[in-house]
């Protein structure tokens, strides 16, 4: 049953063992009005700052974001209006201490927006198939800041069970896209068919795609992703990505 929309959602125990045996899970209609809200604005706030850079640099393409098409502004919660309320907000909480434990810190953020009738798909992967170093998986949550359907290009996510893989591949790098992709069966995975405010919550070895957005409307999700330690590269101190305190004893630390 999912609970009011405005109210925070405590995971169930169903939904905890499902997410250790099959590495994913969904809270639907999760995020508040008032939330929603503020991730719109931030993910306008954010385009209109990659596009003045893209415009700085000359190109249309930075990393596997690309103009007009494809968007993935990474690591900018501090630089949208209130963006850190919901990236440290007692739902991400819950979140984290039911896929991670008492202790959480904030690994990375990004928006990733599929512009109307242009969103590129991207390939099946692991999120853990980017960091190129052995690490205990963390969690990633895929807010829908958008009603998400089959046509504008959601999520599909692989339960382990489908194709028997629940630990670290090796992924190959798309030249053209800038993707990297760790399978390439015909396993179709769940399309994550949800309405905007609904959290997607999977694991970092789950195997996840989406589709290209073939609408007339843009399609927007906002990824957050929180780790059980600071995840450093092999021989560096210094934290990759973010490493910023979340959870301690199972208490929030920040909360915005």
């Amino acid at each position: 049953m999912t609970p009011p929309c405005g109210s925070v959602p405590v995971v169930t125990e169903e939904q905890r063992s499902q997410f250790r045996e099959e590495g994913y899970f969904i809270l639907e209609r999760a995020v508040s009005e008032e939330q929603l809200k503020i991730l719109r604005e931030a993910c306008d706030h954010l385009i209109e700052a990659m596009h003045a850079e893209m415009d700085r640099l000359g190109t249309d393409h930075i990393h596997i974001s690309h103009r007009g098409k494809r968007y993935h502004i990474a690591k900018q919660y501090d630089r949208a209006p209130r963006l850190g309320e919901f990236v440290f907000s007692e739902l991400m909480a819950e979140i984290c201490r039911a896929t991670l434990g008492d202790t959480a810190f904030l690994f990375y953020d990004q928006y990733v927006v599929k512009a109307a009738e242009q969103g590129m798909a991207f390939s099946w992967h692991q999120d853990s198939g980017y960091l190129g170093f052995p690490h205990t998986p963390y969690v990633t949550c895929w807010t829908a800041v958008d009603d998400m359907t089959l046509a504008n290009g959601t999520a599909h996510v692989m339960p382990f069970s489908h194709i028997g893989i629940r630990t670290l591949v090796e992924h190959v790098r798309d030249e053209a896209t800038g993707d990297k992709a760790g399978y390439f069966g015909e396993a179709p995975g769940v399309p994550a068919i949800v309405p905007a405010g609904s959290v997607v919550v999977f694991s970092s070895l789950s195997f996840h795609r989406s589709g290209p957005n073939t609408t007339d409307q843009m399609r927007r999700a906002y990824v957050t992703q929180y780790s059980p330690e600071i995840l450093r590269r092999p021989n560096e101190k210094e934290p990759m990505h973010l490493g910023v305190p979340f959870l301690e004893n199972g208490r929030r630390i920040l909360t915005q």
